[in-house]
């Protein structure tokens, strides 16, 4: 079982209890075998490409929201809080916005190093 296995299953249960799923009902929308689902949940097998695209369409939601990039976990929870918030400003940006965005961050940050 590896760390990104097992960090993408516990995320994948978690939207699917938020619905009120049970695993065989998953599994039956998702057309795949209750005990590869939970095994994947547990960490124990790797999703399919496939099948996280299916998910991820099904619940709505992206890659981010199941696979934490590998610096945020370097982060305190502080700073988890922080970004966590940033992210929800950000959710309804148009691509423009978050391009302008972007690049007042790059243009600013640097002068906000202590």
């Amino acid at each position: 079982m590896d760390e990104l296995s097992l960090e993408i299953g516990k995320n994948i249960r978690k939207y699917r209890k938020l619905r009120g799923l049970t695993l065989e009902k998953l599994a039956e929308v998702l057309a795949t075998d209750t005990n590869y689902l939970g095994q994947c949940e547990r960490g124990e097998r790797r999703f399919s490409l496939d099948k996280l695209v299916d998910l991820m369409k099904y619940f709505n939601i992206t890659a981010n929201d199941i696979i934490t990039v590998p610096l945020i976990q370097e982060k305190t929870k502080e700073n988890n809080i922080y970004l966590q918030e940033i992210n929800e400003l950000l959710y309804h940006c148009t691509d423009n916005q978050l391009a302008v965005i972007l690049n007042m961050l790059k243009e600013s940050v640097p002068f906000l190093k202590e």
